[in-house]
């Protein structure tokens, strides 16, 4: 990929996300930024001005910040990174109309990923925002290219619904430095944890019902309810003695708490590629997991993780690894070799060789 162009320019791409605030698609263009070949690469990405995250300067990144009122600067922010670009990657999928104008207009070129099951819950949600099911829909084919960031769902989706994804999967990594511990020191099972900033939607209910069956083991909820749950509240109403709310962390939090723990269960029935079994995993804290969004892609079953069916497996398998500590062992050792596979220094060439083909297709 040494040579981009005839004129060896390098090619702008636009990162269509708010890199200063914490949300899926913001952190994944947030590291995109962060990992791209700045020889090959400019970059040109948005901030908001009520993000929670301080983003120092990086060389080849250019950033434009929506300011107050966000309804009315999102535009602008939108338009000045299609302008500066040659193609835009545009994750989000909101203003999706204004941006389709701008990008037909410019005649730039354009791609996006599909990060979930567009299960029943997805559409609903879909619709509410466009309007009705056709618009959802078309909401996806606007794009020159769109990859799955799974198999599965590359799979599921055009099954339900008739959305065609590249042959190519584009998964998502992560900053496996910010997490990795090889030092362990794994015994017994002894605390377990769940991630989350929707704890209802990743399946805390199943959590604590996992909870009750085993008084002896601590667990712990880091994250948020969305204000749809009082986690503490629900801890003292049922007499949770062995559950701990540690609330929302940030990464160097997350990272010190993980040394602690033994094993991650995410009871989540509808998901994409959750990036934080692969946080846990570097951690060497193998996740224990539903099977409805296609884990068992990157979780081998007692190898490295857990995929399960059902609640009753789950809680199973939790009794398999509190009387069997040479299995939790193994898993938590595999479990680094899981992460560092999908390392963002390692994905990030797969992305670059897309983005490269897709402005040579622009340039013939």
């Amino acid at each position: 990929m040494k040579t981009i162009t005839s004129s060896n320019k390098k090619i702008k791409i636009f990162l269509g996300a708010y890199v200063n605030s914490t949300n899926a698609q913001n952190l994944n263009c947030l590291a995109l930024a962060q990992h791209l070949d700045k020889g090959l690469f400019e970059v040109f990405t948005l901030k908001v001005y009520s993000g929670n995250l301080k983003i120092p300067a990086m060389l080849g990144v250019n950033m434009f910040t929506c300011f107050n009122p966000h309804r009315i600067s999102k535009y602008m922010g939108y338009l000045w990174g299609i302008y500066k670009c040659d193609i835009a990657y545009l994750p989000k999928g909101e203003i999706y109309t204004w941006n389709s104008f701008w990008i037909k207009l410019f005649k730039r070129k354009s791609f996006s990923t599909v990060e979930g099951i567009l299960d029943e819950v997805a559409i609903d949600n879909a619709i509410n925002t466009l309007g009705n099911y056709e618009k959802v829909i078309s909401s996806y084919n606007q794009f020159d290219k769109l990859y799955s960031i799974t198999n599965y769902l590359n799979h599921y989706n055009y099954k339900q619904h008739s959305i065609k994804t590249e042959v190519k999967t584009l998964y998502l990594g992560t900053n496996i430095s910010a997490f990795l511990n090889e030092e362990l020191h794994v015994t017994s099972l002894r605390n377990v944890l769940i991630i989350g900033n929707e704890l209802i939607r990743k399946g805390v209910y199943d959590f604590f019902e996992i909870s009750k069956k085993f008084p002896s083991i601590s667990f712990f909820v880091v994250g948020s309810g969305n204000g749809k749950i009082n986690i503490n509240q629900v801890i003292e109403d049922e007499g949770y003695k062995n559950v701990t709310y540690l609330n929302s962390l940030n990464s160097t939090e997350l990272s010190n708490q993980l040394k602690r723990m033994d094993l991650h269960i995410l009871p989540s029935r509808s998901e994409g590629f959750p990036k934080v079994t692969l946080e846990t995993a570097a951690a060497g804290v193998p996740s224990l997991v539903y099977s409805d969004y296609g884990a068992n892609e990157w979780i081998t079953h007692n190898q490295d993780g857990f995929v399960v069916d059902t609640l009753e497996q789950m809680i199973e398998t939790v009794m398999q690894l509190k009387n069997n500590p040479d299995l939790l062992k193994q898993n938590s050792v595999n479990a680094i070799a899981l992460a560092k596979r999908f390392d963002w220094g390692i994905l990030i060439k797969d992305w670059e060789q897309e983005i490269v083909k897709l402005h040579h297709k622009e340039c013939q």
